[in-house]
């Protein structure tokens, strides 16, 4: 029932969906109308097969396998509906960074899983059981901000009408599997670490740019593992004997060092409240005073607040309702820089005197602050567990009608 496509390739196409017998929420595998019947069901043969092996709240159960009108399906025990690589291309959308704790989180529970999957032997082949590739789209997402596992067995989502790996999703493995050798657990670790190198740009306080590095930076300065691709290029010729074992290997740590300023302590909640905002259609969390930049922003006000600006000059003008949120911002922010607003506060500044029902209020708001982030108060509007604030470090600067004339 409510079928609503995650992932659509001529191979195999994944769902979400609900029962129909008990409106629960599920994922199905269908093929895709390239694929053959029979194909499809020795994938799904292949996939049950393997995730009754594994038992890690990642990795979701099969809960039915069958033919539906002549279509062969199986439907995993998980309520996602919506992959990694749709989820990037949200984050990039709204224009939001995630918090280095949450990047880390997520990473360091997706090795837990493929841990939790090395430590059983598969009786068939008489090894540990590896996903051998890994890319965004075998990461699904609830609405909740919960992920899941997905690959092990046979890889649907990338998988092409011929068997093929779909190219337009970037899929990363250990150099051995890509040259037809089995997978290890030290493959998958080094999958997943370059998986998680390709996500540095999306993380605060990622390493700079091919291009800044260039610019600002001579080469001969730059260890040739801390070049543009160079961790990459390292990770992925080291011979198979030289990694260490998936015991000693730490991709997490490595994924840390290469994203992060400083070190922070993984956090899978941060990252599931982001996921969370993201697909209610949310502003996501606006940068926290943890990522603040090293220059205070400044917020240059026109008259009566009917246009903001920033450092970079470029006038806005505001509505009413934006104009009395920052209005009510910057008063608060005079009275205690430190002090926050809620969401009905600022509900409250924006539409004196109405009374929407709560989530669209509170909608409203989201919408609000997201118009004004992109009006270039990224770095002047912060949130934290209180509510929404003007950066404690700003400086307010009000522009005379005399000056705006002159201007």
């Amino acid at each position: 029932m409510n079928p609503c496509p995650i992932r659509c390739r001529d191979g195999f196409h994944v769902v979400s969906a609900t029962r129909a017998e008990d409106t629960r929420a599920c994922v199905v595998i269908v093929p895709g109308p390239s694929a053959s019947a029979a194909r499809a069901d020795a994938a799904f043969a292949e996939i049950e097969r393997v995730h009754a092996l594994l038992d890690h709240p990642l990795i979701p159960k099969v809960a039915a396998r069958g033919v539906a009108s002549g279509t062969p399906y199986i439907e995993l025990a998980c309520d996602a509906v919506i992959d990694g690589v749709d989820l990037t291309r949200l984050l990039i959308d709204a224009g939001s960074k995630v918090p280095p704790g949450s990047a880390a989180g997520l990473i360091t529970s997706l090795r837990g899983a493929m841990q939790a999957a090395h430590a059983v032997t598969d009786p068939k082949r008489g090894r540990p059981v590896c996903i051998g590739r890994v890319s965004c789209a075998d990461v699904l997402f609830s609405r909740e901000g919960r992920w899941y596992l997905i690959g092990y067995g046979r890889d649907a989502p990338r998988e092409g009408a011929r068997q093929e790996q779909v190219d337009r999703v970037l899929e990363f493995q250990a150099p051995e599997v890509a040259a037809g050798g089995e997978p290890t657990p030290a493959g998958d670790d080094t999958a997943l670490s370059l998986l998680a190198l390709s996500l540095r740009h999306a993380v605060q306080g990622s390493a700079a740019s091919a291009g800044d590095v260039a610019r600002d930076t001579p080469a001969m300065d730059i260890d040739p593992a801390e070049r543009p691709g160079g961790r990459e290029r390292r990770v992925r010729r080291a011979p198979a004997q030289a990694r260490k074992s998936a015991e000693g290997t730490d991709a997490a740590s490595d994924f840390l060092h290469l994203v992060m300023p400083c070190s922070e302590a993984p956090d899978p909640e941060g990252f599931a409240s982001l996921v969370a905002s993201l697909l209610a259609g949310r502003a996501p969390p606006l940068l926290s005073s943890d990522a603040a930049p090293a220059c205070p922003p400044t917020l240059f006000l026109g008259f009566e607040v009917r246009w903001i600006a920033t450092e970079d000059g470029v006038k806005h003008t505001l509505g009413h309702a934006l104009s009395r949120i920052v209005t009510a911002l910057v008063d608060r922010h005079d009275e205690a820089p430190d002090a926050s607003l809620s969401l009905q506060e600022l509900l409250d500044a924006g539409w004196p005197g109405e009374r929407p029902v709560a989530e669209a209020g509170a909608n409203r708001v989201y919408v609000a602050l997201t118009q004004l982030r992109r009006m270039g108060l990224r770095d002047v509007i912060q949130r934290d567990e209180h509510g929404y604030r003007i950066a404690p470090r700003a400086v307010i600067r009000f522009v005379s009608p005399r000056t705006e004339r002159a201007s």
